[in-house]
Formats: C-alpha cells, sequence, structure tokens
C-alpha cells in the first residue's frame, strides 16, 4: 500500500498504486460527507511567505515542528523573502476567507481542503502513517457568528460520530482540552476573558448534546479550546484522531470581517475542524 525510503527521507511515505485506490476512495467519501453538510472545497499552495506564518503567529509558537526556510536571493546575492513548507492550512484558509467581501448571508462559510502539510517531526517521534513528516490532512474551517456557533460546532461532532459508525471506531473518549492561566502570554493568547467565554461555550454544547467527555487542563491550541478525540492502536499507543478547535485570534489577526444584520462589521469566529 505505501513505502518509506532512505533516500526520500524518514517520514515521507510513498503511495503505492494499491495505497492510492484506497486513499482517493476514502478521500472521495469525506467529499461527499461534506458536500452534504455544506462545504466548499479550496486548493492552497503548499508553501507560503514567512509573513503569513508570523501574522498568524504559528511562528515562532510552532516553529520547532516546521522545516526550516527556504531563502530566496535577489539577483545581488542579498536576502529577499523566507519561504515556509506549510505544516497546516489554516492561515492559507483565512485568506481565502479575505478574498472576497462577506455578508451575514454568507455565513456559516464552510470550506474544506485535502492539503498536503509538512512537519519536522523528530525521528523518534514517527510511527508508521500514525506520524509522518508529510500528510495529507482533509482540513476544514467554518466562519460563523456567535449565534450560530452552537450548532455548528455540535455538527462537527455528529460529522465524527457518523464516521465512527462507518469506520467501525468504537473506542474513543472526546476530550475537552482547556488553557491553563498561569501560561497565558506564554504558550497561549492572552485574552483570558475569550478563554472562559470560548470554553464555556464549548462545554455547553457538548452537555447539551449529551456527548460523555472529560476535561484536561494544559492542552489547548494557543488560539483556543478545542474537542480531541483520542483512540488507541492495537498495541494500546493513545493517539488524537480528530480535532474540533475554536479560534478567536484569527480573525483578528487577519482583519478578518462580515457585515451583519445592521450594515456593520463584525469579526467571525472560526472553527477548525480536522479530518
Amino acid at each position: 500500500l505505501f513505502e518509506f525510503d532512505d533516500l526520500v527521507g524518514k517520514g515521507l511515505p510513498l503511495w503505492l498504486p494499491n495505497g492510492t485506490v484506497i486513499r482517493n476512495e476514502v478521500q472521495k467519501f469525506a467529499e461527499e460527507m461534506e458536500f452534504k453538510y455544506g462545504y466548499k472545497r479550496v486548493s492552497t499552495p503548499n508553501i507560503a511567505k514567512q509573513d503569513l506564518y508570523l501574522k498568524s503567529q504559528h511562528l515562532p509558537a510552532y516553529e520547532d515542528s516546521m522545516f526550516p526556510p527556504m531563502i530566496v536571493k535577489d539577483e545581488d546575492g542579498t536576502e529577499a523573502t523566507r519561504f515556509f513548507l506549510k505544516p497546516m492550512n489554516c492561515p492559507h484558509h483565512h485568506k481565502v476567507f479575505d478574498a472576497e467581501p462577506k455578508s451575514y448571508k454568507d455565513l456559516p462559510f464552510r470550506i474544506a481542503e485535502y492539503g498536503t502539510c509538512y512537519r519536522y517531526e523528530q525521528s523518534g517521534e514517527l510511527f508508521g502513517l500514525m506520524r509522518v513528516r508529510c500528510l495529507h490532512m482533509n482540513d476544514a474551517h467554518i466562519y460563523c457568528s456567535k449565534e450560530q456557533f452552537g450548532q455548528e460546532f455540535r455538527a462537527v461532532n455528529e460529522m465524527y460520530l457518523k464516521y465512527f459508525k462507518i469506520f467501525g471506531v468504537d473506542k474513543y473518549v472526546m476530550r475537552l482540552s482547556l488553557h491553563d492561566p498561569a501560561k497565558l502570554g506564554q504558550k497561549y493568547i492572552n485574552e483570558p476573558e475569550l478563554w472562559h467565554q470560548t470554553e464555556s461555550m464549548v462545554r455547553q454544547v457538548l452537555i447539551d448534546s449529551n456527548i460523555p467527555f472529560i476535561e484536561v487542563q494544559d492542552e489547548a491550541a494557543f488560539y483556543g479550546p478545542k474537542i480531541d478525540v483520542q483512540i488507541w492502536s492495537a498495541i494500546g499507543r493513545e493517539f488524537t484522531l480528530a480535532t474540533n478547535q475554536v479560534d478567536f485570534n484569527s480573525g483578528n489577526k487577519f482583519k478578518l470581517s462580515y457585515t451583519n444584520q445592521h450594515n456593520s462589521t463584525d469579526v467571525p469566529l472560526i472553527i477548525h475542524r480536522a479530518p
């Protein structure tokens, strides 16, 4: 189905013909499911300028897990621009949202992509196809109003439960990953009120949906709380299968906006769904 080759590099899988057939069928199935849930497909480049990741704050927060920059020089040999291999699709999708003016009639705006991402996992962390340095991630982002948040977050969880039933995943744990107040301004965005508000919103959605979950502190994304779906491999090793995240930071950072019903400007809430 797939092969690793030392000449190609550790953690860089080569998909063989039979494996590619399986991968394409899974991707087709996911695209059909997302179409039913109102997603639109997009496609973004595999590299981007350093400035994009500085704006998203993945640099420097995520730099240890990114490949080193590619430096493009001017004709005189001076450094001009730094490019990075894409470690995640999020910043690119924010620019897709921003490409055209939006109004409340366009929300919720749901986009998805099987994006190729590159992450410099340490050699000791590489593990078959579970931990690799090149992955094709079914990433999605939902841009919505605060009033729409509950329904949209719940719909993502419902989609996961459908996938689990179809693929026979019956042992899993929904983990509400929270921030650590002591690490605000270091590991986490320094917005204590927004942390409290969004964590309460996510918790209430889970309670209203009657979904069993556990809470774990200091496991949130740096930009917001998230639901991590934890599963176990055949040998008992724990992995995160899926994630449903709240991003209250990028809307302001990227100056994303839409025109509301009162003809004034609002910043959308962002839900990051993978896969």
